[in-house]
């Protein structure tokens, strides 16, 4: 299947910065000249991202900096956004789904999140609290599969999505590569060190969906390869994996 999106390909440039990339893809998409650099300077000195972080970066790209209150992620002083969309005074039309409402506490048992879960839970606790209040529209539910299908089959929407990227599978990749690439490229070497590891969070960008063969394309921030695909089964599976609050962020991007 022949997939034709508008949102690019943006390689992540560390191990951690893959939801930036995901944000930088998107708002390339939305026409604004923004390179991954510039979208990680927003985020200051922050290197552990959340979901609820890829939803403010949205909406302060989004919007006019003189009609949104500023919005700090950190100790830094906040940059100075210039008018990104210019004609669409409501700003771009996402949704936040997550099936838990702030930092669960449970997380902090998981190794991937255990080192800076302390420093973490009171701030993005924070900024759920005042999602509503910063025109973050975040829905507690575990969107069901079928409305991926229905989101992407119409291709009006992309969809950013935490997986465990332990269990991405790629067929093409696995085919070239005799495993699979969602585990080399920028990850390969992190991957290795995570052994023993039950969930590696991971932020990828679901732009297509071929309801014959009942598949999923996206763009994976941390592979070389500009598209991938994974079968709805495979998907539901990452996505379900105990870390990942099923969070996705659904974007209009027509």
């Amino acid at each position: 299947m022949h997939v034709s999106t508008p949102v690019p390909h943006v390689i992540q440039s560390s191990t951690w910065d893959c939801g930036l990339a995901c944000v930088c893809a998107i708002a390339q998409a939305q026409g604004c000249n923004l390179s991954l650099a510039e979208v990680t300077l927003l985020m200051g000195s922050i290197e552990s991202v959340w979901t609820i972080d890829l939803a403010y970066l949205l909406r302060k790209l989004s919007d006019d900096q003189a009609s949104l209150p500023k919005l700090y992620f950190s100790k830094r002083p906040p940059l100075l956004i210039p008018n990104l969309s210019p004609g669409r005074e409501e700003g771009w039309d996402f949704t936040y789904y997550t099936s838990t409402i702030g930092a669960d506490a449970a997380h902090s048992k998981e190794k991937f999140y255990r080192k800076s879960f302390d420093d973490d839970q009171k701030r993005v606790n924070a900024l759920f609290k005042d999602a509503d209040a910063a025109n973050i529209r975040v829905i507690e539910l575990k969107l069901p599969l079928d409305d991926f299908k229905r989101f992407l089959y119409c291709r009006k929407y992309a969809v950013i999505t935490l997986v465990n990227q332990l269990s991405l599978k790629c067929p093409q990749c696995i085919e070239k590569t005799a495993f699979c690439n969602c585990n080399s490229g920028v990850l390969g070497s992190f991957v290795q060190r995570m052994k023993g590891y039950r969930y590696l969070g991971h932020f990828i960008i679901l732009v297509a969906y071929d309801p014959d063969e009942d598949v999923f394309y996206y763009r994976d921030p941390a592979v070389s390869d500009d598209m991938c695909s994974i079968s709805a089964t495979d998907l539901e599976r990452a996505r379900d994996s105990n870390g990942t609050d099923h969070d996705c962020v659904v974007v209009n991007i027509a």
